[in-house]
């Protein structure tokens, strides 16, 4: 069973288009450091629906192979780098896990 982890992000007003490719650059960065993390994506809303968005204005998609791998993920180093940039960058964030 595959799990589809989900974040939204609520980026900070003074945060710059260079500090969001950084972040992009790093979310994507995880993938083959982290074991069980097969894929990642990582975008704005869609402009049709950014109005339904709740001020949420990025968000990430991440696939990991079993239920099991969320906690490596969460728990790993290179994540961790991740988690402190975003702590930088964003006012909340929204996660959201399910098995598919």
């Amino acid at each position: 069973m595959v799990v589809h982890h989900i974040v939204l992000f609520k980026l900070k007003p003074s945060t710059t288009k260079e500090q969001v490719s950084e972040l992009e650059a790093t979310v994507r960065g995880m993938v083959g450091q982290i074991p069980g993390l097969v894929k990642i994506e990582f975008g704005p809303p869609l402009e049709s629906t950014a109005a339904r968005a709740k001020g949420y204005n990025a968000g990430l998609i991440a696939v990991l192979e079993k239920p099991e791998d969320v906690k490596v993920y969460a728990e790993h180093p290179v994540h961790q780098n991740v988690h402190k940039l975003r702590e930088s960058l964003c006012d909340d964030a929204l996660a959201y896990d399910m098995v598919v």
